[in-house]
């Protein structure tokens, strides 16, 4: 065996760094049996491994009498070391788990919600301690990159392979600025006058997510001309935007309009329709069980209701 002037720096460290554990509950308790029983073993494996290694080291660390334990010059030197080394480790998971807990939520939100549910509401999440940091994307997340920790989707649902919860089920309903209908018409009879020009979201008329007039037609038992007159946009908000610019009639849905009308910019026209389409938070099943993603889906459902 190589005495300790033979051995690497490499090897040394190889030799004391597993037993830091135990020279630390050794330091704190003075004592290998007390030492034992806070590690969960038998003193005479507390023994046999500084016996070991106060033989591969060559020197000892531990002056023994039966009232206690006492640290040699070595020892000291070693004892401190290893006091170190698990404090630092203690530190580090200590971290970890404040990251678990506490840490800032990415959270991935289509653009329209972003501007006109997410947003005005945000200041509430951080009031509750919610640290979240907003990302505005139409795309679905992959959540394999590791960039973002959970997702609002708007969509049937639940979604396979993702944990998923159920947030809110949504309604259709069409609106338009205050005063843009003459009061007292019906809306079969201003969606079959020329000049109301609808308002449509290209990309719910081909997305499935039932976010169409002819859904909506279809459920509030109002015929459509599919010829009629109608401007395209490629997100919810701007044909809501559109709508308060005087331009037409849009669909508007749950959480995106509910802002507006109280405010006064628009006005429902029409009767509300139940989608089958939700909101749904999706997330990995791994950050499911954290407690960052129980706090956040607690805020978003208090925040839904």
């Amino acid at each position: 065996m190589k005495k300790p002037h033979e051995m690497s720096r490499a090897d040394l460290i190889g030799r004391v760094s597993p037993l830091a554990p135990v020279l630390a509950a050794i330091a704190r308790e003075h004592s290998f049996s007390k030492a034992a029983e806070k590690l969960g073993v038998h003193q005479s494996a507390v023994s046999h491994r500084i016996t070991q290694l106060e033989e591969a080291l060559g020197f000892a660390l531990f002056e023994r009498t039966t009232r206690q334990i006492t640290p040699t010059e070595y020892g000291r030197v070693l004892c401190a070391a290893a006091l170190e080394t698990v404090d630092v480790w203690d530190g580090a998971f200590d971290r970890l788990e404040k990251f678990r807990t506490e840490g800032t939520v990415r959270l991935s939100v289509a653009s329209a919600l972003a501007m006109k549910w997410v947003l005005p509401n945000l200041a509430s999440a951080q009031q509750a301690g919610l640290d979240i940091a907003l990302d505005v994307n139409d795309r679905p997340v992959d959540f394999s990159a590791g960039t973002m920790d959970a997702a609002i989707r708007f969509g049937t649902g639940p979604y396979p392979g993702l944990h998923s919860s159920l947030l809110r089920k949504a309604a259709i309903v069409p609106v338009a600025r205050p005063g843009y209908v003459a009061g007292g018409r019906g809306l079969e009879d201003v969606l079959g006058d020329s000049d109301v020009t609808l308002l449509k979201d290209a990309v719910g008329e081909r997305d499935g997510t039932d976010f169409s007039w002819g859904y909506y037609c279809a459920k509030a038992g109002l015929s459509l001309d599919a010829d009629r007159k109608a401007l395209a946009f490629d997100r919810a908000d701007l044909v809501l935007q559109a709508a308060i610019n005087g331009m037409g009639i849009g669909l508007g849905r749950t959480l995106l309009i509910e802002g507006d009308i109280a405010q006064g910019f628009l006005a429902p026209v029409g009767p509300a329709v139940a989608m089958k389409s939700a909101y749904w938070l999706v997330c990995s099943p791994e950050f499911a069980k954290t407690e960052r993603y129980a706090r956040l889906l607690a805020w978003l459902k208090d925040q839904m209701k």
